[in-house]
């Protein structure tokens, strides 16, 4: 097959995908007659070439994603008939915030760094699918911890959670800000992410909270 046939074939399928396509994707839909290397170099041959255009082909989480450029959201939101319901609230952020910096953890343990009963949100977020739960941590009580998911990094286009802004970068952005909004960002300090020994990963014995 040639190169231009199988770029236009990856382009249409990227059109057509509701979600990321990973490249191993991609390879199982040409078995046998491309190279990965090539279907590689065609991704980011495109991704390149949609810089210039009106859509944008963006890498999120861990695949690759035909997007609507910002700019043209409000319109976007118009057309759909979208609200601010359909958006994640501010307290839901901030829990969501707090979870991808500390993940896994604990209800008990986000509220409190939050100081306040998070179990609201954290029905919000587990009902968007943007965490999952991670197994129970090997304490009194064994209480179920959080992580995030794909569809985490698909909402804020992170290609994968090294994309997220280190504690140092928000300190930067925030500098001679509010001092009471620096200390809210300080969650991504201290205390470290629990050893595997601390987790119980078999998930089948999570019962809904």
């Amino acid at each position: 097959m040639e190169r231009d046939e199988l770029k236009s074939i990856i382009e249409n399928v990227l059109l057509a995908a509701d979600q990321p396509v990973h490249i191993g994707e991609v390879q199982k839909l040409f078995l046998n007659t491309a190279e990965k290397n090539d279907l590689q170099s065609i991704l980011d041959e495109l991704k390149e070439e949609y810089q210039s255009r009106n859509l944008q082909i963006l890498e999120v989480a861990d695949g690759y994603q035909l997007c609507t450029r910002h700019e043209f959201n409000d319109w976007i939101r118009k057309f759909l008939k979208l609200d601010r319901s359909s958006r994640l609230s501010q307290p839901s952020l901030d829990a969501l915030s707090i979870i991808a910096y500390k993940q896994p953890l604990t209800r008990q343990e986000l509220d409190d760094i939050r100081g306040v009963d998070s179990s609201g949100v954290i029905k919000t977020l587990l009902d968007k699918k943007v965490i999952a739960p991670a197994g129970r941590k090997k304490v009194a009580g064994r209480p179920i911890m959080y992580r995030t998911t794909q569809k985490f990094l698909e909402y804020f286009g992170l290609k994968d959670l090294s994309d997220l802004p280190t504690l140092e970068d928000l300190k930067e952005e925030l500098e001679g800000d509010d001092p009471h909004l620096q200390a809210q960002i300080e969650f991504a300090t201290g205390e470290s992410r629990p050893s595997e020994s601390e987790v119980i990963e078999d998930e089948e014995d999570i019962s809904p909270a």
